[in-house]
């Protein structure tokens, strides 16, 4: 028997949170804190991990195309950050021809 659309849609949106939620009961004596905080962030958590299928695109070229750009938005970043660095690195290391600490 197969299991209808809409069934798989409320188990994926029901489950994580509900799972996580006992997950985290049974680990709230050993994290130490309160259990309003505890259930808060599983459900916070539990939220994110059953929408996140949701927001990815579903066809295998347009998912493909998600990774790509993400995946070039960091190695922009990283290098963005390198330059950055070494931008300062050279503006903090003296000039040839000038003498340091001589007034």
């Amino acid at each position: 028997m197969t299991t209808r659309p809409a069934a798989r849609r409320l188990l994926a949106w029901i489950a994580p949170p509900v799972g996580l939620g006992a997950l985290t009961l049974a680990a709230k004596p050993y994290i130490g804190l309160p259990g309003w905080a505890v259930l808060l962030s599983a459900m916070v958590v539990g939220t994110v991990i059953s929408t996140l299928p949701t927001l990815l695109p579903q066809e295998s070229a347009h998912r493909r195309d998600v990774w790509r750009d993400l995946l070039r938005h960091r190695e922009r970043m990283a290098r963005l950050r390198i330059s950055a660095a070494e931008a300062r690195r050279d503006a903090a290391r003296p000039r040839s021809g000038h003498r340091v600490g001589s007034g």
